[in-house]
């Protein structure tokens, strides 16, 4: 039995190293790829960095915990939309109205968490009529939302009394809280509760033999992964100069689960890679911009059947193999 215990300590340090590692590379890909591409490569860095918050919230609940929502750029939504008119309705500064947008986001979230009570197949899907019912939401209050046509006019962000005038200000500080972001998440994973969501994950019935609160961890694991949703989306409108609920459709959802599957599931580098590669491929193939559903599809099922541990799993063969040619 001690020898068991001295090789999950061994194993829990070398997944903590690689974490981190990969933490690291993530950072420095993010600093110094997109500025390199120019204004373009800025925007798209912002964009990959708002979906891959998002996509990280939704690795914690599905990949981790096994918890599948179908309904998650909903919460983008919300975080989006609570923000934007807390400004322009109730004069809020961006930092107060970008708090408060992400607690209503975790409000939903918890609302939504309600839900756990349905096992199997009825959960996912009444995530999905979430969903649904939070974007109907968006396109029919108009007084309130402006409709299908969206909202306009956005303010800018201002931080400690600073203004983020320009697209490179924002990209700093998009990277500030998506650093803040990923490091907050590796912390839950490796944590406690990280452990506690990936056991129900594997088995909940064996979680909870084992003493786990199930329910507990199961609203806990949602309402964390909503709220990531709600801080990825609450810059879109600052990255566009509008938002709209075309933004925040079934199908975002769909693209979200996408990235995570691609990436590599259960991995939050891989969340962050298949972010990415969803963003980019798009830019590149505009030209077929009405198959794009299609061609997301396509690289879902390359990636399945070739890469059955995604984009995280070939880079993490990629260093072991290195790592083993350096030491021989």
């Amino acid at each position: 039995m001690t020898s068991t215990v001295k090789t999950s300590g061994l194993e829990y340090q070398v997944r903590n190293r690689r974490n981190w590692l990969a933490y690291g590379l993530v950072m420095l890909a993010m600093i110094i790829i997109p500025p390199l591409a120019g204004d373009f490569g800025l925007y798209l860095g912002c964009v990959i960095i708002c979906y891959a918050i998002a996509a990280i919230g939704l690795q914690v609940m599905v990949g981790v915990a096994g918890q599948l929502s179908l309904g998650h750029a909903a919460f983008m939504g919300i975080g989006a939309y609570a923000t934007v008119l807390l400004q322009t309705r109730l004069g809020f500064p961006f930092l107060a109205a970008a708090l408060a947008g992400i607690a209503l986001t975790v409000l939903f979230g918890l609302l939504m968490a309600q839900l756990i009570r349905l096992s199997g197949i009825y959960f996912k899907i009444a995530t999905f009529g979430f969903g649904v019912i939070v974007y109907q939401f968006l396109a029919n209050w108009s007084s309130l939302t402006g409709g299908h046509t969206g909202l306009t006019g956005i303010p800018g962000v201002e931080l400690f009394g600073a203004t983020v005038e320009n697209r490179q200000q924002l990209f700093a500080v998009l990277v500030i809280v998506f650093a803040l972001a990923y490091a907050l998440a590796v912390r839950l994973v490796q944590g406690r509760a990280g452990r506690a969501f990936a056991a129900i994950g594997q088995n909940e019935a064996a979680a909870e033999s084992l003493g786990i609160n199930v329910p507990g961890y199961k609203v806990g694991v949602i309402v964390i992964g909503c709220g990531f949703a709600g801080l990825g989306g609450l810059f879109v409108p600052q990255l566009n100069g509008f938002v709209n609920p075309d933004h925040f459709t079934w199908l975002e959802s769909l693209l979200l689960l996408i990235m995570i599957s691609v990436g590599g599931l259960g991995s939050l580098a891989g969340a962050v890679m298949g972010a990415a590669l969803l963003v980019v491929v798009p830019e590149y193939l505009r030209a077929f911009a009405e198959y794009k559903m299609l061609i997301f599809g396509l690289i879902l099922i390359v990636s399945l059947t070739l890469m059955p541990k995604g984009l995280a799993g070939v880079a993490t063969q990629v260093l072991n193999k290195r790592a083993e040619g350096q030491a021989k």
